[in-house]
């Protein structure tokens, strides 16, 4: 039967407290808890109001018996302490010995710490007398900071730690860390654990499940975000946020945080009288003082506490866990609903409230930090202070991006201050202009300008205008800028500041490349920079003035490098301002667009609206838009089913986009796209149309070079409509705008479009200047790119301007550089072209395309025709005589009907392949000589049975050099591999003269495959190489190594049981299919296979 104890032991404090029904099991900090069987002393330590005394109270469901204690303020007396510390065990332990409460009732009357560590000692012994404690047991002390500042009960407790019976563990919960030196030495051994506020905080997942299913409440994401941020898994906090969600659920979560005190009343009550209260008052008056602060230093605790203690109080805040949280080296923040407390026990002295956040608001001013002093000075109700301020900081919050900063600080004035600092009007027009909400933006230049002009500022009126002038430059509408821009310059003779005078040239050139004039620009641009004393570094308006110049390749090489570099920028958090229409990746994606590299201008664009979109700029968004129709219609070219559909979606998106700004500049370059569009898919009136409005809107704003590519396009589509006449007198007027604009890619590609016309009406004599200017464009710029890929100014196939080399050629026109051009492409010794490369698939499905129009099935007129195409493709390299294609086509004719036959066929294969082919020309793909005919062998002619046989013996021939694996020869098999879609030419399956052919070249793919799958097996690619294996399977079930093979490769994997069953598979097929055995090496890896261990398996 358990013991008596005295009357002043109150039984309540000896045992756990009694868990709520709404308690979340936790199995993480339950499991931390458990770890306590397995150290001397656990230290359990968090401040208020964190569920410590509910997580301890729950280990009593462990296996091992649990002794408590909850310490009270009333137990500093040592002997009261050390009564409640027996009784914890003789209330609970019904044999155990009474000697250590008499000897503390007998020695305690007399006196002297010497008595106390007597009885302690007894219950040691008793603790540790046998059958007492059958196995682990722990005992918690809670709440052991109520007496941690009595020295005697210190040295009780470290006593009885040190002299501990191994099978009791002993866990102290505190709000405080606990200092005293038996514990720090008990940590140095490792025999300490500690589980800190951390492991008490409720993570989300926790807060969410702890609504749901002990609350019956369910949160949304956005409350639940708001509960995590506020509380920081404060299980006080969260308990009293239910309750006040229970009486009113329809605000919700975060309503009831973002009201404050009212709502939160019952925990800030608990917190005056839990925490604040009971603090000594200088420490409690640190605490309202420092409460203006958002984080907390020494110094800047100094500067509104007006003393010299601030970095030893935030180290004694720090020791005693008062809610504040380490940032760093004496650096720290309060708990947040702390610091909502704290603020509104500020708010209760309105002189303090005023005084303590314009010292802040000094102190943070004389450090330069002029963010953390605008928050102070607005908060202090500064608002004069808080204007300069906001002045003083403007330039850079701009500069560095940050719109949504300077806007809500110049928001959060009142209207008669803002009225009265014409800088923040100007600067609310910079913000609004940057959003790209350009009216807005011109409503505040103007009442800035207003402002100024009052006060007699020509800087600041000068100012002003240059930003009326630059809504005008962003939306590119050079006729409405050049007024604004040239009063700004004027105002701003004899005036010192040569950088605001620099600024308003480089505009001025802006301005004047934007109307089409590069040369008057780049000498507005030498003056700036002149003024600044700079040398000849490249800027946006230079790289600009090289695309419009037709400086490509230098523009390009320019934008990469400061597109590597933004990007490097952006990865470490630094953002620009928007920059319209000049942003690096959208210059670079036209650009990019006019070189043919559609996927890099694809992406590119991409990128730009999805910058566009990080810097709230609709207007860069737009842009981004209009870049990404411009590469869909290079997409498009390719001819792989895709259409101008998608290019035509992006642009209108761009001009829904530009009319919501009413950006109506945005319209030019959609116009410009939609030309084209339309154009090059034979929509003549819709492109007239489209053209139209370009010019229309070109002579609006001033921008004659953007409607000059609108023009040029319509001149294209002419071309490709075969109105020739109209596009000459098109493409004639454009060719002198791109003169005058001195773009020489502009001129480059209305001489490439005007001598297509010129060749197609076969006009000699206008043809010959033409094209030899265009090569000597192409060939001094560097322009290779016009006859590699389709391009934005270009044909959508570039084989169409192969005639025109040809007809260069011949007439001697930059010879060296024809032949490069025709080497590149692939067709040095081509004698004769139709203007397209003629592309077949003889491997599965026979198909063929001329350029990128397929050839139907029904435009092939006869079955003969195709056939005899096929003959050709399967003898090509070898010509055939008639008599021989007689005999092979025709085997049951009479020679007469079968000579006529073969006239008709051929006549017709010669239609299907080249049928715009003039009657007195050369055919480009069938030619005769004498009673034999053949392919062309310089022919432009893609096949991809020859693709294959390339890159197949490549491969091989690379392997049996002795590197299988290697990455060159891996490539040029897995190219093979891929070709080889089907068996050649199935649709002549029962044919003599293809089958030879289709044996040979299935040979040589099980060839390049098995070598594939081994390279791939060696590599531990053992997914790829299985893959492989059963492709050749497929194709020929008896090939006995792609068996070995897979059988190794799921030895290597330790899959002995699949690699036998395979060898089996292998078996049977071959007995059924040609009754033979497997080969000796097949059985001697099976062999291997069935009696090797399991290590010797996975390194066969």
């Amino acid at each position: 039967m358990p013991g008596v104890v005295p009357p002043h032991v109150l039984r309540t404090k000896l045992t756990p407290p009694r868990l709520h029904r709404r308690v979340l099991p936790r199995p993480a900090l339950a499991a931390r808890l458990h770890e306590a069987l397995d150290y001397r002393l656990t230290l359990v330590q968090a401040g208020t109001g964190y569920g410590k005394s509910t997580a301890l109270a729950s280990m009593a469901s462990m296996e091992a018996p649990l002794f408590w204690y909850s310490v009270s303020e009333s137990d500093a007396d040592p002997q009261i302490f050390l009564s409640h510390l027996i009784a914890a065990f003789s209330i609970r332990l019904s044999n155990f010995s009474d000697l250590p409460l008499a000897l503390l009732q007998e020695l305690g009357a007399q006196g002297g710490n010497g008595a106390l560590a007597q009885a302690l000692d007894a219950l040691v012994n008793g603790l540790a007398a046998p059958d007492i404690l059958n196995g682990p047991s722990l005992l918690v002390i809670d709440d052991y900071h109520f007496v941690a500042a009595s020295p005697e009960i210190n040295a009780l407790t470290e006593r009885f730690i040190a002299y501990l019976p191994p099978d009791l563990h002993l866990v102290i919960s505190s709000r405080h860390p606990l200092t005293a030196p038996g514990f720090v030495t008990w940590r140095a051994k490792g025999d300490v654990l500690e589980i800190g506020r951390d492991a008490f905080a409720f993570e989300p997942p926790e807060i969410e499940a702890l609504f749901r299913d002990a609350y019956g409440m369910a949160l949304a994401p956005d409350e639940l975000s708001a509960l995590a941020h506020k509380t920081e898994g404060w299980p006080i906090a969260l308990q009293l946020v239910w309750q006040g969600l229970r009486s009113d659920r329809a605000q919700g979560a975060a309503r009831l945080l973002a009201q404050g005190p009212t709502s939160l009343r019952a925990l800030f009550d608990y917190l005056a009288r839990d925490v604040l209260d009971r603090q000594p008052p200088d420490i409690a008056a640190f605490l309202r003082d420092t409460a203006v602060l958002r984080e907390l230093t020494p110094a800047a605790c100094d500067a509104v506490t007006g003393l010299g203690s601030g970095a030893a109080m935030l180290a004694r805040l720090h020791d005693l866990d008062l809610f504040v949280v380490a940032l760093g080296e004496k650096h720290y923040r309060y708990h947040h609903l702390f610091h909502d407390f704290l603020r509104e026990q500020l708010r209760a002295d309105p002189e303090a409230a005023r005084s303590r956040p314009r010292r802040a608001a000094g102190y943070f001013q004389t450090q330069g930090d002029w963010e953390a002093a605008i928050y102070y000075w607005l908060s202090s109700g500064s608002f004069a202070e808080a204007a300069a301020a906001i002045e003083a900081a403007g330039e850079t919050a701009l500069r560095t991006g940050r719109l949504d900063t300077i806007s809500a600080w110049i928001d959060s004035l009142p209207p008669e201050v803002v009225a009265d600092h014409p800088l923040l009007q100007h600067y609310l027009g910079d913000v609004y202009r940057l959003r790209s909400r350009f009216d807005d933006a011109l409503r505040w230049y103007a009442e800035a300008e207003r402002t100024w002009r009052a006060r007699g500022d020509l800087n600041g009126i000068s100012r002003a205008l240059r930003g009326q002038a630059l809504v005008y430059l962003d939306t590119v509408r050079p006729a409405q800028a050049e007024s604004l821009l040239e009063e700004a310059l004027r105002l701003t003779d004899g005036i010192a500041d040569r950088d605001a005078r620099a600024r308003l040239l480089e505009l001025l050139a802006e301005n004047k490349l934007n109307m089409g004039k590069p040369a008057e620009a780049e000498a507005l641009q030498a003056e700036a920079r002149s003024l600044r004393e700079e040398g000849p570094d490249e800027d946006v308006i230079g790289v600009r003035v090289k695309l419009r110049t037709g400086q490509l390749a230098e523009a390009l090489q320019i934008l990469v490098s400061w597109a590597e570099a933004e990007r490097r920028e952006a990865a470490l958090g630094q953002i620009h301002p928007p920059r319209a229409h000049r942003e690096t990746v959208l210059l670079l994606s036209l650009i990019d667009a006019f070189r043919g590299d559609a996927d890099t201008a694809f992406a590119l664009a991409q990128e730009g609206i999805a910058l566009g979109e990080r810097l709230g700029s609709p207007f860069v968004t737009a842009v981004g838009y209009l870049r990404l129709g411009h590469a869909w219609q290079l997409r498009a070219a390719t001819g792989m089913g895709l259409t101008t559909d998608e290019a035509i979606r992006c642009y209108q998106t761009a001009m829904a986009m530009g009319d919501r700004l009413a950006v109506r500049r945005t319209r030019l370059e959609v116009m410009w796209g939609l030309t084209r569009a339309y154009g090059f898919s034979g929509d003549l009136a819709s492109a007239e149309a489209a053209a139209a409005e370009a010019a229309e809107l070109g002579r609006w704003s001033g921008d004659q070079w953007v409607a000059a590519l609108a023009e040029l396009a319509l001149g294209a589509g002419y071309v490709l409509a075969r109105q020739f006449d109209r596009a000459i007198e098109t493409l004639s007027r454009t060719l002198l705008i791109f003169r005058d604009c001195g773009d020489s890619f502009g001129r480059a590609a209305a001489r490439l479009w005007l001598s297509l016309a010129y060749f197609e009406l076969k006009q000699a004599e206008r043809l010959g200047p033409c094209l030899e200017d265009w090569l000597g464009l192409c060939e001094t710029h560097g322009y290779d790119f016009l006859f590699a890929s389709a391009t934005l100014h270009g044909p959508p196939d570039p084989r169409r301007l192969v005639p025109l080399l040809i007809e260069a050629r011949a007439r001697r026109y930059r010879p060296a550089y024809v032949s490069r051009l025709l080497t590149e492409i692939g067709l040095l010794d081509i004698k004769v072209h139709p203007g397209y490369q003629l592309r077949v698939q003889a491997l599965g499905a026979f198909r063929v395309w001329r350029g990128s129009v397929e050839i139907e099935s029904r435009d092939w007129r006869r079955d003969k025709a195709r056939q005899l195409f096929q003959l050709f493709l399967a003898q090509r390299g070898h010509p055939l005589q008639r008599d021989e294609i007689v005999d092979r086509l025709w085997p049951s004719l009479t020679p007469e009907a079968a000579m006529r036959d073969f006239k008709v066929a051929l006549n017709a294969l010669n239609k299907v392949l080249e049928p715009a082919r003039p009657a007195d020309a050369p055919f480009a793909f069938i030619v005769r000589e004498g009673a034999a005919y053949f392919l062309r062998p310089e022919a432009d002619l893609w096949l991809d049975a020859a693709q294959f046989e390339q890159a197949a013996e490549t491969g091989l021939r690379l392997s049996d050099a002795g590197l299988p694996s290697s990455n060159e020869a891996m490539a040029r098999l897995q190219m093979a591999v891929k070709l080889y879609s089907g068996d050649f030419m199935l649709d002549a399956l029962y044919e003599d003269w293809a089958s030879e052919e289709r044996e040979r070249l299935l040979a040589l793919y099980l060839r390049a495959a098995n070598k594939l799958a081994e390279a791939h097996i060696d590599r531990r690619q053992f997914d790829e190489g299985l893959s492989i294996c059963q492709a050749i399977l497929a194709r020929d079930s008896c090939w006995e190594n792609a068996y070995r093979l897979i059988m190794i490769a799921y030895a290597r994997q330790g899959n002995r049981p699949q690699a036998l069953r395979t060898y089996q598979r292998c078996v049977n097929t071959l007995r059924d299919e040609l009754d033979i055995a497997p080969s000796a090496a097949t059985v001697a890896l099976h062999e291997q296979l069935a009696h090797a261990d399991d290590g010797a398996v996975t390194t066969l």
